[in-house]
């Protein structure tokens, strides 16, 4: 691998965070797709191989890689243009701490600056665990997680596609902090194994046709995804979906109406609420992460009043208008439908290992009312 470094071109300035180095600006491009790579940590060894994918096909005049590269083995961040066969630092910052969503804001704005595009991807690359955190910084022992990412979002503008390479991240908590700032959102409801995108695959689709629309590119994505690990013998549990940001509002709503029908009849149906949850599926390592299509499809299945049948089905149409892909491995459940959301385990709301503290400041589950059910329900 080829690393080139720019000598400095001007003075540039950018608060608490160093340049050594400063490309100057290309013209408008089509597409940038910026990653945001939060490699100070134990997956510092899976970034190599994703950046040569990505040098396999790299860079043209139309669509722009970049990636502002955190490893835990080195005391300096930098931003890099990835092009084909090697790759360039535009900048190299002091050592920075990922989990502050000052250093994504800050890194997204200065790629729009440099490499402005028609269209914004933004992925963000590292452990993740839905809303409770993502994007790990060892160093910093901090990360980021949904009240930081509505900060990101709110501050960076409009990006067409949001993705997550990081695990668990396919989540309705998750993807509301989305709403009126992305188009498309991108993610798995399960694990994602260190292999990662197919980085390779996704940049050569993007430089073949880079005048192709958003959610054309998202569904690719998905596509993608479910052919790389359709064909690797050992995979099959992976799960991968595309969602349109903007049906999320209709979503919230017959969610938040749904809700209110299940407060309504927790006093005689809990027990139906319980055998639904426990035949749903759940994501694996988690307490619990449900699909929540399928939590409606069990519920349905229960003796229940004919109004919850109704917001149960609301529900599952508001999803099925959201997700418009959805792929899920072999040796993984049918019942993976693209969503999950969060149902505590009784001992992670009101036991030794409660996170209900952390949940309170999650939008999602105060806007829906679900906070308020999930402290009935374990009442």
């Amino acid at each position: 691998m080829q690393k080139k470094v720019l000598l400095p071109l001007g003075l540039v300035l950018i608060a608490l965070f160093p340049v050594l180095s400063v490309a100057a600006p290309p013209t408008s491009a089509q597409w940038t797709f910026m990653i945001y790579v939060c490699a100070d940590n134990d997956l510092e060894g899976s970034w190599a191989p994703n950046l040569q994918k990505l040098e396999g096909v790299g860079s043209t005049s139309d669509v722009h890689f970049l990636a502002l590269v955190d490893l835990k083995s080195t005391s300096t961040v930098e931003l890099i243009h990835i092009d084909r066969g090697s790759y360039t630092v535009v900048e190299t910052w002091a050592e920075q701490n990922m989990g502050d969503p000052n250093v994504a804001i800050n890194f997204v704005s200065r790629v729009k600056s440099l490499y402005p595009a028609s269209k914004y991807l933004l992925d963000f690359w590292d452990h993740g665990n839905g809303w409770d955190y993502f994007c790990w910084d060892q160093t910093a022992d901090d990360w980021l997680d949904v009240p930081k990412l509505g900060q990101i979002m709110d501050a960076v503008g409009f990006i067409d596609i949001v993705g997550f390479d990081a695990c668990d991240m396919a989540q309705i908590e998750v993807y509301y902090e989305l709403v009126g700032h992305a188009g498309y959102v991108v993610g798995s409801e399960e694990t994602i194994p260190l292999i990662g995108w197919p980085y390779d695959t996704n940049a050569q689709d993007l430089v073949n046709n880079p005048s192709q629309t958003t959610s054309t590119y998202a569904v690719e994505l998905v596509t993608n995804y479910g052919q790389l690990y359709g064909s690797l013998k050992g995979y099959g549990a992976e799960t991968f979906s595309a969602v349109n940001v903007a049906q999320i509002p209709a979503l919230a709503t017959a969610f938040t109406d749904w809700t209110s029908a299940m407060l309504a009849n927790l006093g005689g149906f809990k027990r139906k609420y319980a055998s639904a949850l426990s035949g749903t599926v759940k994501m694996w390592a988690t307490n619990y992460y449900i699909d929540m299509y399928d939590y409606m499809v069990q519920l349905q299945g229960q003796s229940v009043p004919a109004s919850l049948v109704q917001a149960s089905e609301n529900v599952k149409s508001a999803i099925s208008n959201a997700v418009v892909a959805n792929w899920y491995g072999k040796k993984q459940s049918s019942s993976i439908h693209g969503l999950t959301f969060f149902w505590a385990k009784s001992n992670y709301w009101t036991g030794s290992q409660s996170i209900r503290a952390n949940y309170l400041l999650v939008p999602w589950g105060q806007v829906t009312g679900w906070i308020n059910f999930l402290d009935a329900y374990y009442a």
